[in-house]
């Protein structure tokens, strides 16, 4: 017989699934991805608690729908939720624009002050210490001797009702709302929670997996004339095969990917394997949070290129502009040769660009170069069967 327990956690994976594969939720995932931000903050407006990154997403759905939508997923552990304040909420319009007040707890005015209250060391006089002040000088009510800063000390405070001239030590606090200018106390104010989400490991591992971001690169790709294919093997030199996240063509440039949340060296070091067997164009550890100053030395040793994502680009159009910066024509000889020469005005004489005497002759042979042109021509000409792979 099924334990009620496993049956519950089967049930929370089952549903954590379906939501993984919920367009929207994939929708929020994906621009966490391209933003390289995993978190969604909280904002307080004049209407409210909004999440403005959630707002842009889904235009259409209100704050109440956005905030049912969060609490699903933290239920389902796809976000985690992490408290930042509480804050005072308007009873009647809901509103956060509100601010306190402090009332005489006899009359209700709010016309009350703040009084220092000081004893007046020689006489023991105690009281405020405006019933002190005398122009510029201190002279206590009682005894009528200036006082002096040696002479008295502090007590303490208490508030004074203007109004009706009680003296209290605490006032009565109340709120008012800004937005509809409702008074209410602490009893009938609403306390709500602002939270920032961001995704937990679980989630993240998906993501890194590539579950979640691949259809967008892939879709990004396909768009800019890619031929690519997810979760590819490749038959390496060695005669081993190695798997791919990403396995893309573009003319001639061949192009591998893995991917990884936090780009670790072991993920370097291990694509540098299959780099070195399969000899592609680029290759690319795709990372979604930045790599480290020493991350990146080890990535640029090893000719892995790490792409991660950023506010401007995403991941797929960096891929792009990757390859594409490979087709850039390069400067005809022509150009070259002219930008190398003088004018005529500027030439230098006959006799200076002839060979110093003594100079050192070049001893190199036309033959000294064959060796490098059958080698470059032989390095150009090993390619890869695309078409076995079935792109």
């Amino acid at each position: 017989m099924l334990d009620v327990s496993e049956l519950s956690k089967q049930d929370m994976a089952n549903q954590k699934e379906a939501l993984l594969l919920n367009p929207d939720v994939q929708t929020m995932i994906q621009r966490m991805v391209d933003q390289g931000v995993y978190s969604i903050g909280s904002k307080l407006e004049k209407a409210g608690i909004v999440y403005p990154v959630l707002q842009e997403l889904f235009p259409k759905k209100s704050e109440k729908e956005i905030k049912i939508f969060l609490d699903e997923l933290t239920k389902a552990d796809i976000l985690r939720s992490k408290l930042l304040d509480k804050v005072i909420i308007c009873p009647t319009c809901g509103s956060p624009s509100v601010y306190s007040k402090y009332n005489c707890p006899r009359c209700s005015s709010f016309d009350i002050g703040k009084k220092i209250i000081i004893e007046h060391i020689r006489c023991g006089f105690i009281g405020s210490g405006d019933k002190f002040q005398n122009g510029e000088m201190m002279i206590c009510p009682k005894c009528k001797n200036i006082v002096t800063d040696n002479d008295y000390r502090k007590i303490g405070t208490s508030f004074e009702c203007n109004s009706c001239g009680t003296r209290f030590e605490a006032p009565r606090m109340s709120h008012k709302c800004n937005s509809c200018e409702d008074v209410f106390t602490y009893k009938e104010a609403k306390y709500e929670s602002l939270f920032e989400y961001e995704l937990t490991e679980d989630t993240k591992r998906a993501v890194a997996r590539g579950t979640l971001p691949l259809a967008s690169i892939i879709s990004t790709l396909k768009e800019n004339g890619f031929d690519v294919g997810s979760r590819r093997d490749l038959l390496g030199k060695s005669g081993a095969t190695h798997t791919f996240d990403i396995v893309a063509r573009k003319g001639s440039a061949l192009v591998v990917a893995n991917f990884a949340f936090e780009p670790k060296e072991e993920d370097i070091i291990g694509l540098f394997a299959k780099k070195y067997d399969i000899d592609p164009t680029f290759t690319l550890l795709i990372a979604l949070s930045p790599p480290t100053k020493d991350e990146e030395t080890v990535s640029k040793a090893y000719g892995v290129k790490i792409i991660s994502a950023t506010g401007s680009l995403s991941i797929g159009s960096q891929i792009v502009e990757l390859v594409d910066s490979l087709a850039k024509p390069e400067p005809k000889a022509e150009e070259l040769s002219n930008k190398g020469t003088n004018s005529d005005k500027d030439a230098l004489p006959e006799s200076e660009l002839k060979p110093k005497e003594g100079a050192r002759k070049s001893e190199t042979k036309d033959e000294d170069y064959s060796e490098l042109d059958e080698a470059f021509e032989s390095n150009r000409s090993r390619r890869h069967d695309w078409d076995s792979e079935g792109f």
